[in-house]
């Protein structure tokens, strides 16, 4: 039994007989009466009295039909659903950002996206790169923009962005008036960072290795945003990414401390699990990406 035979069979009750219903759907008599009595072996019970050219439907059958109905109804709207979502008339798109591609790196993309394919629902889920990367696992996002590298052979990461981090501090904080300020001052002035383990976190401590400094946080938060607002209470130095403080540094909430030595650069990489396993809505969202963020080597340095 398919959802052909219950077409068949829901018309041959609306229209009242076989040759009605052979007409709407454009086929042979002896196709729809082949359809019945499949359907009727498949049920075990006789669906329809015959008596001789004419057909009646037996109190099953209307039951039956009812419920054809519904079946029929859910399969064309499905049907409608797949051909939206492959034109991209229709869909649900679920991506998951790192705070950085959300504010920044992304929103014109976005928005591109959204006037393009208007019927395309875009769920959006942020994390830090471990929350993301656990999450496309998972299946709970198709596309995460993490930050670089991505130590998983599962992936496939492309670099979209790639930014500075600068260090940062309240104006009235001792290392603004030091002529000099090396790795070992900005731990001594209690550093604002990311958590232990993550992405962004490994670069800034190798950085500090190379000076010879083990830095030991003072607070620690996922959250650039929660670092920059800390940082501008006092409560420590940060090294962020230049977007995420440059209102506050042009308006004088923070002061940027000079240390070139203390060098640390992240990239921003677009994460998914191959492009055969993308939907349409996913694949057309990674090409526009690419073509909307720039170039790492145009990003601010």
């Amino acid at each position: 039994m398919d959802v052909r035979s219950l077409r068949y069979f829901i018309s041959v009750i609306r229209r009242g007989g076989v040759g009605a219903a052979a007409a709407e759907h454009l086929v042979s008599q002896p196709a729809v009466s082949a359809q019945i009595r499949r359907m009727e072996g498949a049920v075990g019970e006789r669906l329809f009295v015959r008596s001789g050219r004419r057909i009646a439907p037996t109190a099953l059958a209307r039951d039956l039909a009812r419920e054809a109905e519904q079946v029929v109804a859910a399969m064309d709207a499905f049907e409608a659903y797949v051909a939206g979502a492959l034109g991209l008339q229709s869909g649900h798109l679920r991506v998951g950002n790192i705070d950085a591609a959300s504010v920044y790196v992304l929103p014109e993309t976005y928005r591109e996206f959204h006037q393009m394919y208007p019927g395309v629902t875009v769920e959006i889920m942020v994390g830090d790169s471990r929350e993301l990367l656990a999450a496309l696992h998972r299946g709970d996002v198709e596309i995460a923009t993490t930050t670089l590298p991505v130590d998983d052979p599962a992936v496939e990461a492309t670099e979209i962005y790639r930014e500075r981090l600068v260090v940062v501090t309240h104006p009235e904080n001792p290392l603004c008036r030091k002529r000099r300020v090396d790795a070992q001052d900005i731990v001594r002035q209690g550093l604002i960072t990311y958590p232990g383990g993550a992405t962004t976190r490994r670069l800034i401590d190798r950085a500090f290795a190379r000076e010879g400094v083990v830095p030991r946080a003072r607070m620690e938060i996922s959250s650039p945003e929660a670092m920059r607002r800390l940082t501008e209470a006092g409560l420590g130095v940060a090294l962020l990414p230049e977007p995420v403080v440059a209102a506050s540094l042009a308006r004088g909430a923070l002061r940027r401390i000079r240390n070139d030595a203390l060098h640390v650069e992240r990239a921003i990489g677009l994460v998914h699990r191959g492009d055969n396993t993308l939907s349409p809505a996913a694949r057309a969202f990674v090409k526009m990406t690419r073509s909307t963020v720039k170039p790492a080597g145009d990003a601010p340095a």
